[in-house]
């Protein structure tokens, strides 16, 4: 969970970066900040197995995404695939939300 985590936690902050920095990119990045933010709220409240699928999906999902938006603050130019590696993120952090909230 921890790296999970501070992975989500360099997405959020490479976003803001690109917000801040790239004024063109600002609105689709703030959009994508909402999402994680709350995603992230929502995690520190629960508990779970970090080796399931849906944790590693989502440590995988959120670990690429970090690393293409921090790319993405230094070359504009990659945006359409750094956003992308985010909406995924977003959906497997979202699955992992799901399959916690339904397991008794």
């Amino acid at each position: 969970m921890d790296r999970l985590i501070a992975d989500l936690q360099k997405t959020i902050q490479a976003l803001e970066t690109v917000s801040e920095t790239l004024p063109e990119l600002a609105e689709q990045a703030d959009e994508l900040l909402d999402q994680l933010f709350q995603q992230k709220t929502d995690l520190a409240t629960l508990s779970f197995n970090p080796g399931s699928p849906f944790y590693q999906q989502a440590l995988q999902a959120v670990s690429s995404a970090a690393g293409k938006v921090e790319r993405l603050a230094k070359n504009p130019g990659s945006a359409a695939e750094a956003f992308q590696a985010v909406e995924t993120a977003i959906t497997r952090l979202a699955q992992l939300l799901d399959q916690i909230a339904h397991v008794p």
